[in-house]
């Protein structure tokens, strides 16, 4: 499922606001113009991709890993990330 915000969102200031948002247990790197990575370690990740179209911001947050890893990262991570993008990036401008 993807969050959409009708304001523009440069993706440091992604970064920056899931780091806030998720403390210091979680490491938040960017991996491309497009893409942020958030761990805790090797095995609990996921990624949160972010376009932009006129005017608005859209995240799409994905778990990683691999299958048994995946089905994980689904429940435990992805549902935190969506609660901290949620609380960084408010659905108005």
């Amino acid at each position: 499922m993807a969050k959409e915000v009708m304001y523009e969102i440069r993706l440091e200031d992604v970064q920056r606001a899931l780091n806030d948002a998720l403390g210091p247990a979680y490491k938040v790197t960017a991996k491309s113009d497009s893409t942020v990575r958030v761990s805790r370690n090797p095995v609990i990740w996921g990624s949160v991709r972010v376009s932009w179209s006129g005017g608005k911001t859209t995240f799409h947050v994905r778990p990683g890993g691999a299958l048994v890893v995946l089905a994980l990262n689904a429940i435990y991570t992805v549902p935190k990330v969506r609660n901290a993008l949620d609380r960084a990036c408010p659905e108005t401008s």
